[in-house]
């Protein structure tokens, strides 16, 4: 058996649903582009990277935390909502704060039980035209079929009563390593958060308060992942619905772009777990600079900071 048999039925489907923007040695006369817009119609909900998570062992966390040059100039962190306060000693979740995005760091005891090696990347959502309301659903750019049905209306407490921040949809996954949801944002959260009006809900004008821009960390601007099989086909046709553009692929690499950022996907049958394995993030001043938090590398090149978590994923499987 090939090892990627089900990539054929995948290209597919994701060159229905994707707004292609292929290699040069990729015939696009072969794709009637209008033909499928007139059937699937252009009105489906624009995705954008909100953030993602990672648990990691205890080593990484505790060198995360604790005081250093490192964490004292990368970027804000804080330990959460509501109050975005300091992260402690007793803090089991940390939260790096950047302009549009932020990276969410669990440790291995974590308050949401998640187990060493969890990982997970939130988008955000919005229809044309449509106010955010508890009955709002995803516009996709073809038939559901089995993803993203299911839905979940977070609420987070608030001055002593609870308000609906948003509601999430997600492709139920049994035994996945790597979650995907897709959640629209309710702008009265942020009057409550805040203090102060708002028409709309942002990523900027939720991070605004805790964002500091003369540390380094501005935004994510690439995450890859190396996933599984069914995990693979999950998420790009995830993506795929929602119109997100199919860059680039080869036998078992696709990259696509989310909004402002790219997911690269390469699946694989060796692996016991799909994972987040590099992100890329965008700084705001130049440095160079190599930084080993744990068992993740941090390397700075000019503005550019790449995480590596290889060696996190190779210690959390031996």
């Amino acid at each position: 058996m090939r090892a990627y048999p089900f990539l054929f039925v995948l290209v597919i489907s994701l060159f229905l649903a994707c707004k292609e923007r292929a290699p040069k040695k990729y015939d696009r006369t072969l794709i009637d582009h209008q033909k499928i817009d007139a059937v699937f119609g252009n009105d489906v909900s624009n995705v954008l990277f909100n953030h993602l998570y990672v648990v990691v062992d205890s080593l990484t966390y505790i060198s995360l935390i604790k005081d250093s040059p490192w964490k004292n100039s990368y970027a804000a962190l804080d330990s959460g909502l509501p109050s975005f306060t300091p992260v402690s000693n007793n803090s089991s979740s940390c939260y790096l704060r950047g302009h549009r995005h932020y990276i969410e760091i669990l440790g291995p005891n974590n308050a949401y039980d998640e187990p060493v090696g969890k990982s997970g990347i939130g988008f955000s959502l919005k229809n044309r035209g449509e106010h955010f309301h508890l009955g709002i659903e995803p516009k996709l750019g073809a038939m559901k079929d089995s993803l993203l049905y299911a839905t979940e209306t977070v609420k987070m407490p608030l001055d002593g009563q609870e308000h609906t921040w948003f509601k999430a949809f997600y492709t139920p996954s049994p035994g996945t390593a790597l979650h995907t949801w897709y959640g629209f944002y309710a702008p009265s959260f942020l009057e409550h958060l805040h203090g102060k009006q708002h028409t709309s809900y942002s990523r900027e004008a939720f991070l605004e308060p805790a964002y500091e821009k003369q540390k380094l960390f501005h935004s994510v601007e690439m995450i890859q992942l190396t996933c599984t099989p069914s995990d693979f086909r999950r998420i790009a046709q995830e993506l795929g619905y929602l119109n997100c553009e199919l860059v680039e692929k080869d036998e078992k690499v696709f990259t696509i772009t989310s909004g402002d950022i790219n997911i690269r996907m390469e699946g694989s049958n060796k692996i016991k777990y799909s994972r987040i394995s590099q992100i890329r993030c965008r700084l705001n001043n130049a440095d160079n600079s190599v930084n080993h938090i744990g068992n993740i590398t941090i390397t700075n090149k000019d503005k550019e900071s790449i995480w590596n978590f290889e060696k996190f994923h190779v210690h959390h499987t031996n």
